[in-house]
């Protein structure tokens, strides 16, 4: 699936999405990854939603977005509660999908100049 490219070309844009693969920025990653608009963190350690913990989580948290997505692979799954009241506690929205969404998301999101974090889960 193609997406469309934002007009700042310092900005992470995610150009492709398959099933276990990404594109951003014209360059194909494989793994778990966090994107922001301004950093990429292609080694997140997460590799399933079951490795999503209070840890892993705040290194999103850490990167103080207004919007948090996390793409949980080819379906949509839920964390626990308590991730959601961890991202609550710190007034973060936390918005979970699967991946070809997230990343449709994620891309809207950067055009309207939201501090938005995505947390893809690639496996």
């Amino acid at each position: 699936m193609k997406f469309t490219e934002h007009r700042d070309p310092k900005i992470n844009m995610i150009n492709h999405y398959a099933p276990g693969l990404v594109t951003i920025n014209n360059q194909d990653y494989q793994t778990s990854c966090i994107i922001t608009q301004q950093s990429l963190n292609p080694a997140w350690p997460v590799k399933k939603l079951d490795d999503l913990t209070s840890a892993t989580l705040q290194q999103l948290l850490d990167l103080s977005p207004e919007v948090l997505i996390l793409g949980t692979g080819e379906k949509q799954q839920f964390p626990s509660a308590e991730i959601f009241g961890l991202c609550a506690q710190q007034g973060v929205s936390l918005e979970v999908m699967n991946n070809a969404s997230a990343c449709r998301t994620y891309n809207v999101l950067t055009t309207e100049d939201r501090e938005v974090v995505m947390g893809l889960i690639l496996n």
